[in-house]
Order: C-alpha cells, then sequence, then structure tokens
C-alpha cells in the first residue's frame, strides 16, 4: 500500500511542478504600443523614426511612420539586436529604424515586444533637403 501511495504522490508532485507558474522576462508576452506627436517633413526633405528599448529577455521592434490618416508611409528601414553576452550591462538590446521620403507630416509608431514602456525610447526626427535636422520629437 505504500508504495501505491508514494506513486500517487509523485504522480500529483509532478502535475503540480507541470502546472507551476514559469517565471517570465520582464514585459515579455505582451505588445507594448508606444509613438511620438506628429511632425512635417519640408519639401525634399524626410522623416527618420529610431526605437531602442532594452530588457532581461528578447526583443522584438515593429517601427513604422503612418500619416494623418494612419496609413503606414515607411519607405525603409534597419533593426539590430544584441543578446547579454554582447553588451556590457548583461541585458538585451534592440533598436529598429523607419524612414519616409515622402514630404508628409506624420508620426513614428512602435509596437514592442519583450520590454518594459520605461525601457523604450521612441524619437521622430524631420530632416530638411541638405540632410539638417529640422525637428525632433521623442517619448
Amino acid at each position: 500500500m505504500a508504495r501505491k501511495a508514494s506513486k500517487v504522490f509523485t504522480v500529483v508532485g509532478l502535475i503540480g511542478l507541470a502546472l507551476a507558474p514559469i517565471p517570465v522576462s520582464a514585459g515579455q508576452g505582451r505588445t507594448v504600443t508606444k509613438g511620438t506627436p506628429s511632425l512635417t517633413a519640408p519639401a525634399g526633405g524626410y522623416l527618420y523614426c529610431r526605437v531602442i528599448a532594452t530588457s532581461t529577455g528578447p526583443i522584438g521592434i515593429i517601427a513604422t511612420i503612418v500619416d494623418a490618416q494612419r496609413t503606414n508611409v515607411t519607405a525603409y528601414g534597419t533593426g539590430f539586436r544584441a543578446s547579454p553576452e554582447a553588451t556590457d550591462d548583461g541585458r538585451y538590446y534592440a533598436e529598429e529604424t523607419a524612414g519616409t521620403m515622402v514630404p508628409t507630416t506624420g508620426r513614428c509608431r512602435a509596437e514592442v515586444t519583450g520590454a518594459r514602456r520605461p525601457d523604450i525610447v521612441v524619437t521622430l526626427t524631420a530632416f530638411g533637403p541638405n540632410g539638417e535636422e529640422v525637428d525632433r520629437n521623442e517619448r
């Protein structure tokens, strides 16, 4: 009888371990949307969006520039990721950019997974036709 009870306790214990909460990195599993106020690119100029995030777990970023009608006007973009093995502080690092050459009024919109809102910086910069910075918004 003791042998049967031991097996029951073992099975119950394994089920309990399987159902126990698993620690999740900060922000992992949910999407944080963060954006900037609108800027207007002058004729011949462009808008450039840059999103930087850090976290204790892997990060995903989608950066876009949207116009007043919420239409995606992004023409190009880049991305960079670094794991804790490559950073000095042992955290994950992610950067995503988006740009548009269409002279428009737009704002930067970022959807980020794996990072907390305070660890995300979104910057939208308007540049003139000669590449000079005209205006900037940061959140």
